[in-house]
């Protein structure tokens, strides 16, 4: 066993000498990399100016092969190998023998062919290895690396970060940006826990990436959760040919960290106030240029408020503000923030993120007043006597319910969900969006979540809010709603399912298969990728078809109300009349409920709720540990 374990050292020390130097990026003076091992099998990396980029291979322990995952723009003639400690490199298959020294290139090799490797050291000494190259096409490629040369500390911890340098290449070989990063650092809530993470970027300088608009600050997202690499994309790109304001613009890039492949990413702009983004007013600015000491501001923290005391507000407090609706372990992390009075609805403050008390006051008021105008029954605040239209942008609400209610999104009224509040010269009104996070939207969970004929409300998750239950017993926002599916969501749900899928595939979907090798510690064996991406144009063919019943027919509909208050359960479905809820939410297992199975559910008079009989009237059900069933 230790023998073994000796080998596999000697096997990566040596593999480590074996580099791979790609022509495509000015880096300028001859430099030191990165160094490896020690003693003898001590190397170090080295560009010699021009067009270069150092790639290495990496080692995948569920096929036991060494692959070379090359950009789109890699041309084999124009691949050198270079190593340190070793006389010779042989690759053989099929027969076929090719030797290569240091400084030659690789154009003999075949793209796709499994090669028996043996390293030779100057002492003869024989290592064999598999080998493979894979080869990317259509996308750009990003390139990072790290101060440190790892990625170790940054994917430890998501308040680590580490200052760098970038290059990005579009898909011909033409460098477009390269500069230096004020950092990168991962992020993400579920997704973090993956080894492929999802990463955040501050440059230096602005840079319009892509044509993507001038910016700073970016966001690498690693997809990980969506082997279709299709949810987030087409919902933002839906956003945007909507004209919802801040809605992301993104592209797949193929990214290298520290010289290695680490997959297919979407680079995305992040969801921010400023130029380019969300164009509101940057109260975050004005508070800073106020208080110089403002790091150091002392806290405040209450049931229902937190921000920080600044010695002096500015001169308008009424905008703008970027706010998420979020789940209480995730509002606990954040400085600033506010509990709403009516729903219980946390708020996160993310800019400006070190609000003063003052600043929270007011946009708490404003949700509080709000929130009291939709519970309303005519829609009227009964202390203010403004309508809930007076408070909120209703096409923005309807515009962000659609992509909700379209795409099953669980997180939707629960955890990034994001509003925005411009300051009152603008408006004084608040605004739903952007949109952000559909990795599990689309039929990708089960369930209810899987369901195409039903409403949801936003109301899936537990922890979420009801707000846009409410908001549909609103005539006002039903009819926005409405509007705004006939004007371009119905026609446009067709588009994406027929045409913008294929699109999207067919641009990426081979740095796709590149991806599920390079991550098959997560993946495993996996479908081909046409397979993979049908379900979602299966789920949004069905699910238009349902919607334009709703929508543009009004189909009468009846309600099931789930309640579960223990568990933070709030569920409204609403289906057709006459027809049955193809599935119901899940409580905990029988552990977590005291006995109650997962789909235990009854109504007020203690019968079980069956969801094989067609609804014709609203019915509201309770969890089987109710106490209305205890009695």
């Amino acid at each position: 066993m230790f023998g073994d374990e000796r080998r596999k050292t000697r096997r990566f020390l040596i593999l480590c000498s074996l580099i791979i130097v790609l022509f495509g990026i000015v880096y300028g003076e001859e430099r030191v990399l990165a160094h490896y091992g020690s003693g003898k099998e001590s190397l170090r990396f080295l560009t010699e100016g021009g067009h270069e980029e150092v790639i290495l291979p990496f080692y995948s322990a569920q096929d036991d092969i060494y692959y070379l995952f090359l950009p789109s723009y890699a041309n084999l003639s124009n691949i050198s190998i270079r190593f340190e400690g070793l006389k010779k490199v042989v690759f053989e298959s099929g027969g076929n023998v090719l030797e290569l020294r240091r400084g030659m290139d690789i154009q003999r090799l075949e793209i796709g062919e499994l090669y028996n490797m043996t390293l030779v050291s100057r002492d003869d000494t024989e290592e064999k290895l598999r080998f493979k190259i894979m080869h990317s096409a259509n996308i750009p490629v990003l390139y990072i690396e790290t101060q440190s040369g790892t990625m170790e500390a940054i994917d430890a911890d998501k308040t680590y970060r580490e200052e760098g340098k970038y290059a990005l290449v579009d898909a011909g070989g033409n460098l477009l940006y390269a500069g230096g990063l004020k950092h990168i650092n991962s992020r993400g809530n579920s997704t973090w826990h993956y080894p492929k993470k999802s990463y955040g970027i501050k440059l230096k300088e602005k840079a319009d990436l892509l044509g993507m608009g001038s910016a700073q600050s970016w966001v690498l997202l690693s997809n990980v959760e969506d082997t279709t690499y299709l949810r987030n994309k087409i919902t933002y790109d839906m956003a945007i040919n909507a004209g919802m304001e801040g809605a992301p613009e993104s592209r797949y890039i193929d990214l290298y960290l520290n010289h290695q492949y680490h997959g297919m990413y979407l680079l995305c702009e992040k969801i921010e106030i400023g130029e380019n983004r969300i164009e509101i007013a940057d109260l975050e600015a004005e508070n800073e240029k106020n208080n110089k000491e403002i790091e150091q501001a002392e806290t405040f923290n209450t049931d229902t408020m937190k921000g920080v005391i600044l010695r002096e507000n500015p001169g308008d407090i009424t905008g703008g503000y970027l706010l998420e609706r979020d789940v209480p372990v995730k509002y606990n992390a954040e400085t600033s923030g506010f509990r709403s009075e009516l729903l219980g609805d946390r708020y996160t403050v993310k800019s400006p993120s070190r609000a003063s008390a003052e600043e929270v006051a007011y946009i708490k008021a404003l949700f509080d007043e709000m929130e009291k105008a939709v519970v309303s029954e005519d829609g009227v605040n009964p202390d203010t006597g403004r309508s809930f239209v007076d408070y909120i942008d209703v096409k923005s609400f309807a515009q962000k319910y659609i992509i909700e209610e379209l795409c099953k999104n669980n997180g939707a009224g629960a955890t990034s969900s994001w509003f925005y509040k411009p300051n009152d010269g603008i408006s004084d009104k608040i605004f739903a969006g952007p949109v952000w996070d559909y990795d599990k939207a689309y039929g990708k969970l089960t369930g209810f979540n899987g369901s195409v004929r039903d409403l949801c409300y936003s109301t899936q998750r537990t922890e979420g809010t009801v707000l846009f239950w409410y908001l549909n017993r609103q005539p006002e926002f039903q009819e926005a709603v409405k509007a705004c599916w006939a004007d371009f969501f119905s026609q446009y749900i067709t588009q994406v399912a027929e045409e913008k899928i294929v699109e999207y595939a067919s641009e990426m979907y081979v740095s796709a298969d590149m991806d599920v090798i390079r991550w098959k510690e997560i993946y495993g064996d996996v479908s081909p990728y046409g397979e993979r991406s049908y379900p979602i144009q299966n789920f949004l063919t069905q699910r238009k078809e349902f919607l334009d019943e709703v929508w543009l027919q009004d189909a009468e509909l009846c309600t099931v109300h789930f309640v579960a208050p223990e568990y933070a359960r709030d569920t409204y479905m609403s289906v057709i009349k006459g027809e049955c809820l193809e599935a119901v939410p899940e409580l905990e297992d029988e552990e977590e409920t005291g006995g109650a199975s997962r789909n235990e559910w009854y109504t007020e008079e203690g019968e079980p709720f069956d969801i094989t009989k067609p609804l014709y009237e609203d019915v509201t059900v309770y969890a089987g540990e109710h106490e209305t069933i205890k009695e």
